[in-house]
């Protein structure tokens, strides 16, 4: 008794290969209608390249601060140092955002200015808002290079808990 095969061939008849040609002939009969397809659709205006640059970071504005104390400003006149900061507040339903600036005066001692003082007032708006890291000073045109990088040196505060790391040094404040 012999066996048969589901389609026709005995049991210990070997398969026939397969004929791929039709497949191939498929597939590369689709390449070339997708290829007619593409030239047909596409225009040379659209296929081109468009080179953008941008310029290094240091040549971008700086986004606005997303925290509570949006900028601060020291002026240094004489001895006279003024900190002049805008914080944000807004109500607990988050209906209305208020915006208010606050100045504070440290009159200088004995002819210098208050650095203590300063770095008192700092630590106050780190401790409001410690993601600020932006700082400008604005000294007058009488006051010493000396008393200008010992101001930068206490808004950059300690090396250990640095207050702010970026420093704007502007225009006379007189």
């Amino acid at each position: 008794m012999s066996r048969r095969g589901l389609f026709g061939r005995s049991a210990g008849e070997p398969a026939a290969e397969a004929d791929v040609r039709p497949t191939l002939l498929g597939v590369v009969t689709l390449m070339f209608l997708l290829l007619f397809f593409l030239l047909t659709t596409s225009s040379g205006q659209r296929l081109g390249v468009l080179d953008l640059r941008l310029g290094s970071p240091s040549d971008l504005a700086p986004l606005p601060h997303a925290g509570l104390v949006k900028d601060v400003a020291v002026t240094l006149s004489g001895s006279t140092l003024t900190v002049v900061y805008t914080l944000q507040s807004t109500d607990i339903s988050a209906a209305s955002t208020t915006v208010e600036q606050r100045q504070k005066d440290l009159p200088g001692v004995a002819g210098r200015p208050d650095l203590a003082g300063l770095l008192a007032a700092l630590e106050e708006l780190h401790a409001i808002d410690p993601s600020q890291e932006r700082a400008s000073l604005a000294p007058d045109d009488a006051v010493t290079p000396e008393t200008i990088i010992a101001v930068m040196d206490v808004l950059h505060g300690p090396e250990a808990a640095p207050l702010f790391s970026k420093i704007a040094l502007t225009g006379s404040a007189g």
